[in-house]
């Protein structure tokens, strides 16, 4: 009788494992996990503003989660010898790769948080990834798109260049706020490296941005401005021309033929979008430049104005992104305006950099 129980009890524990097996089988079949294909949008990611993860306190740990193959990297700067620290990825395939040089924004440094689904994209997509610090906060003279800073982006790409197999035709540079600030003035001091160039919400002129920024409750940025550029940018001062020097403004003429894609929020009330909309007429053709009254209406009462006729919707952008209100195209740049407020779409980025090449 005890013998029959236990031969029993071993059926049943037998046949638990069999279905508890089965059931591990069921989910591992390929039928039932979804593979992903190369370009194919990340749609768990939306903006940097949606961003879950943490973005007080960044750490290197907080990347290892999300890509455990991401390596903290130190470059030694052509310019003055500093060693400057970066995040880098690369798969270490011996195929020609993309490189996606992502830019932090105005008050952080390079380990922000809200670039790493940037870094997913390039492990999925077999790109490399590099994010330089470029001298770190925009608080301070060496930062906010000085030439040590714009030098640092220069020679993080030639780091990677010496490190993986680099394709030069699809050499990108994507940024935010002062990360599209400095993206577009070292696309303008060097528009040769660059199949693609990504602006979300970029400072245009930082002597009007200064003026403009009196009027309102975030005046920290002032203060940086003075740090970096020697005093107040007053028109006609030492400081002011400073300031342009490090302003996309004294540099875009020199970026017409390389693809550019700028976009900004309708109430961004941080940098308003006419910034990006006078990037856009110094790229383009002046047939095809957008008028005064129209960004000053556009700033006034944060909508498109009636009359400002643009050319639909957009493909870029999908349901989950920012509503698209305006796009313009001539030749290779592209510009998008978003009901949104200060902020950057991840997916448009990679969807439109995903088709530059030169």
């Amino acid at each position: 009788m005890r013998a029959l129980t236990l031969l029993r009890n071993n059926v049943v524990i037998c046949l638990y494992a069999f279905v508890l097996m089965a059931l591990v089988a069921a989910c591992n079949k390929p039928e039932n996990k979804k593979k992903y294909v190369k370009g194919e949008r990340l749609e768990q990611f939306t903006t940097t503003k949606q961003y879950p993860g943490k973005v007080a306190d960044e750490s290197l740990n907080d990347w290892k989660k999300k890509i455990p193959e991401i390596e903290q990297i130190s470059i030694t700067s052509t310019a003055d010898g500093e060693k400057q620290p970066a995040l880098y990825y690369d798969s270490g395939s011996p195929d020609k790769k993309p490189l996606l040089v992502v830019l932090h924004s105005w008050s952080s440094e390079y380990l922000q948080v809200v670039s790493i689904p940037y870094a997913i994209w390039a492990k999925l997509n077999d790109w490399v990834f590099i994010q330089p610090n470029y001298r770190g906060a925009f608080k301070k003279p060496e930062a906010m798109a000085s030439d040590l800073a714009v030098q640092d982006i220069i020679d993080a790409v030639n780091f990677a260049k010496g490190s993986s197999n680099i394709d030069p035709s699809r050499i990108y540079i994507v940024g935010s706020s002062g990360g599209a600030m400095t993206a577009l003035v070292t696309a303008g001091r060097h528009p040769d490296i660059w199949a693609g160039v990504v602006a979300w919400v970029p400072v245009f002129n930082l002597v009007d941005w200064y003026k403009f920024s009196q009027n309102y409750p975030h005046r920290d940025y002032n203060r940086h401005i003075v740090n970096a550029c020697g005093g107040e940018p007053i028109p006609g001062t030492p400081a002011a021309a400073e300031c342009l020097r490090r302003s996309p403004s004294t540099y875009l003429q020199n970026v017409k033929g390389v693809p550019v894609f700028l976009a900004h929020g309708t109430i961004d009330v941080l940098v308003p979008p006419d910034h990006s909309i006078r990037a856009y007429n110094m790229l383009v053709d002046s047939a095809d430049q957008i008028p005064q009254w129209q960004m000053d209406s556009l700033v006034r009462y944060q909508k498109i104005p009636e009359g400002m006729e643009g050319d639909g919707p957009s493909k870029y952008f999908g349901p989950k992104d920012p509503k698209v209100l305006y796009t313009k195209k001539s030749g290779v740049v592209d510009l998008v305006l978003y009901y949104g407020v200060h902020d950057m779409a991840y997916n448009p980025s990679l969807q439109w950099l995903s088709e530059q090449k030169k």
